[in-house]
């Protein structure tokens, strides 16, 4: 292997290794939501639905009936804060989440399970 070869080589590992530890991470923080603009997101959203059906693996979709009026709806969101608690939605529990309020509800025939949103951001 000559000088060539081997300058080549530490320039490729030299490039791998500013695009892993300088770019990706300032690029990664501008792409980022800032806390305030999630919470001002999580506060516009709204639903209440009795829970008929739930679909969705990265997103939520819930179909049922909106309890006031027996109306069919829908309520989606394929952010990453209600999915996380898809496991404790079943059939007959309702989902309330208020316009301007910063938690959702899930209401089960006994039970009242409050989450309120938390911004992971430093």
């Amino acid at each position: 292997m000559n000088n060539y070869n081997v300058n080549k080589e530490m320039l490729g590992v030299a490039t791998v290794f500013v695009t892993i530890f300088i770019i990706v991470p300032a690029l990664s923080s501008y792409f980022m939501e800032d806390c305030k603009t999630a919470m001002e997101r999580v506060k516009k959203q709204k639903c209440k639905i009795r829970v008929e059906s739930i679909e969705g693996i990265k997103s939520l979709k819930l179909k049922g009936t909106i309890p006031e009026s027996i109306q069919p709806c829908e309520c989606y969101d394929n952010g990453q804060w209600w999915v996380s608690y898809k496991d404790e939605i079943e059939p007959g529990d309702y989902f309330i989440k208020n316009e301007g309020e910063s938690y959702l509800e899930i209401i089960k025939e006994d039970t009242l399970i409050r989450h309120e949103y938390i911004c992971s951001q430093k």
